[in-house]
């Protein structure tokens, strides 16, 4: 078909049109490619804050989750809650109570007639109980002391039947130490003590003066202190734990440290103290040093195991916490069984000889779990990275035989402090602070070494 020039002149047009078309287009396309390449990488930047947020979101939604436990106790697991026992019918014969070893007084009741018809009685035997009673009411002891005073007209001197104090009326030196144990052993305040002492025993004693009594007793207690000091570090190993205590009139901190041997229960407190290393230094480096991962107690020790407990907590709190994604609970709770298994069978482990089999496992084990996981939750990661990093510190007990591998002995020992300080509320003074040291140290010690005569060793103690 022959085109007529018509044709052609139209067919011009369109073309001419068309490469005008196209360059547009191609120009469209390229701005059209820019814009969705910067587009994607946008969405990929905010992909990443937004993951990011996530994260942060859960850790801190966990965090809260962990202060609200802390604030309003936390609702027990119903597969961790141990079975009820059944309770047994008992009656008040049922109960038997120890036969006491040192008797008092002993009292016959003799019997010559029935109680019922004025009878004579045959076979008669002798039946014999034993009563326990504290005399009631409890008298003090007031002592009026005449003492004779002499000049000596050769040395120009005053001699004495008996040392006279400065003051006409005085405390003895049982109410003294029994002001010690009720500040100490019972966990008293001064106000509760001073109320004590006047219900029980209308004795009248001033704060001012248990103060002071308390005092004066802790100092003549520091060669005893010092002692327990040099027995828990001679130990083979030293555990290590700090809880808060404040003093007042502030000076050096509002902590309380303990440390307490692995061998026995001797234990040496240190209140009125801040979170630094410097107290580690003051108290004194063991042979071996058990503590929790807490900055003051890194690189403190030539040898330093490090508490299995805490990341067992930690990874149970993961485990069973309702603000980190349900997608994710599966990698959490098997991090927990797993070491909490490893923690059972190395406690089962301890005080047998260990093959190198069973040392290789335990590494291998650890190493295992203690891996990250892209589906790791923040709060399991870095517990996960923390053990990674501690855990030649974590199996320091393979290289040092007798090492527990938990701290719970030093925070048992500030259980005892913590129930305290919520009636004292810890120190008016540094000083104080220094007293009440010194006295729990000294008190606790003989209590928690010896708990059935303590109280008369403390007693025989002197001031």
């Amino acid at each position: 078909m022959k085109l007529t020039e018509e044709d052609i002149k139209h067919r011009l047009i369109e073309l001419r049109n068309l490469k005008v078309l196209y360059a547009k287009a191609r120009e469209r396309i390229a701005l059209l490619e820019a814009e969705t390449k910067q587009q994607k990488e946008r969405i990929k930047e905010l992909e990443a804050k937004d993951k990011d947020k996530g994260e942060k979101i859960s850790a801190m939604a966990f965090q809260l989750e962990q202060i609200k436990n802390k604030l309003f106790g936390k609702k027990p697991l119903v597969n961790r809650m141990p079975p009820k026992k059944e309770k047994k019918n008992r009656d008040a014969f049922s109960y038997q109570r120890p036969i006491p070893k040192n008797v008092t007084e002993t009292k016959s009741h003799p019997v010559s007639e029935c109680a019922h018809c004025h009878g004579l009685l045959k076979k008669k035997s002798i039946r014999v109980f034993y009563e326990e009673d504290i005399p009631f009411p409890i008298q003090k002891a007031i002592i009026k002391h005449s003492v004779e005073v002499g000049y000596c007209s050769a040395c120009k001197r005053q001699s004495n039947g008996y040392p006279i104090p400065s003051k006409k009326s005085v405390l003895g030196e049982h109410v003294k130490k029994y002001a010690c144990i009720l500040s100490i052993g019972s966990r008293l305040s001064h106000a509760q003590m001073q109320e004590h002492m006047r219900e029980v025993f209308g004795l009248p004693v001033s704060i001012g003066e248990i103060g002071n009594i308390l005092q004066t007793e802790a100092d003549s207690l520091r060669p005893e202190c010092q002692a327990l000091k040099q027995s828990a570090l001679a130990q083979a190993g030293t555990h290590y734990d700090e809880t808060g205590w404040k003093a007042q009139k502030e000076e050096q901190g509002k902590f309380a440290w303990a440390a307490t041997g692995t061998e026995n229960n001797d234990t040496v407190f240190s209140l009125g103290r801040s979170r630094g290393k410097g107290n580690i230094e003051d108290i004194g480096r063991g042979k071996v040093g058990i503590s929790d991962d807490y900055g003051a107690c890194r690189n403190s020790f030539s040898a330093h195991q490090l508490c299995w407990a805490h990341p067992q907590r930690k990874l149970r709190d993961v485990a069973e916490s309702a603000e980190i994604p349900e997608a994710k609970r599966k990698y959490r709770k098997n991090a927990y069984l797993q070491f909490s298994k490893l923690y059972k069978h190395i406690r089962q482990s301890l005080g047998n000889k260990l093959s190198p089999y069973l040392k290789r496992k335990f590494h291998t084990v650890f190493n295992h779990l203690s891996e990250s996981h892209a589906l790791d939750p923040t709060p399991l990661s870095k517990i996960k990275a923390a053990l990674r990093k501690n855990k030649e510190k974590y199996f320091t007990f393979l290289k040092h035989p007798g090492i527990p591998i938990d701290n719970n002995k030093a925070e048992r020992a500030l259980r005892h402090l913590v129930i305290k300080r919520r009636t004292s509320f810890g120190s008016k003074t540094q000083r104080g602070a220094e007293t009440t040291s010194i006295l729990a140290s000294v008190i606790l010690s003989l209590k928690w070494n010896d708990p059935e005569h303590w109280f008369q060793k403390y007693l025989k103690l002197a001031t």
